[in-house]
């Protein structure tokens, strides 16, 4: 009964001591109370379809498994992305497209031989080039240590487009 009490004090306490909130109408800068909220079409210029505007995206690919300079490397695959200015919502690429295309790209690339900055720089070409609402594009490729690099090794490469 003891612990009863204890936890209905600590319930009316922390009821009775619980902030009241109102909400409060923000009217918008240089509007009197009589005026009806603005239309899209009505906002300044400067709040639609501004230039200004960078959205960006970004996702990883963990412990990816890739056979490569004669080797099964596990590599741990960052990519970011800007879009150009003023994309349409029917532009966006869904990102698993790109993870498609990176996953597909890095497990039949031609020459083992390549260091990973090449591969890299291939990879975002390649990129840039199939998806032409990418205005900037940055891959980091990070190696897990190997027997014969004991080393955690990484590549970023970031490719724009020129406008």
């Amino acid at each position: 009964m003891n612990r009863f009490k204890k936890i209905l004090l600590l319930f009316l306490l922390l009821t009775f001591s619980a902030s009241v909130v109102y909400s409060q109408s923000a009217k918008p800068v240089g509007s009197d109370s009589t005026s009806k909220p603005k239309t899209v079409s009505q906002l300044p210029k400067k709040l639609v379809g501004d230039a200004s505007l960078s959205e960006e995206f970004s996702f990883w690919i963990k412990d990816f498994k890739v056979e490569h300079q004669s080797l099964t490397n596990n590599v741990n695959i960052s990519v970011s992305f800007r879009y150009v200015p003023n994309i349409k919502n029917s532009e966006y690429p869904d990102f698993r497209w790109l993870t498609k295309d990176v996953e597909t790209f890095l497990t039949s690339y031609p020459n083992e031989e390549d260091y990973w900055e090449i591969v890299n720089k291939q990879l975002t070409k390649q990129l840039m080039d199939k998806y032409p609402v990418l205005r900037s594009i940055t891959i980091e490729l990070k190696l897990d240590p190997s027997s014969p690099s004991p080393y955690v090794r990484s590549s970023r490469v970031t490719r724009q487009r020129n406008k």
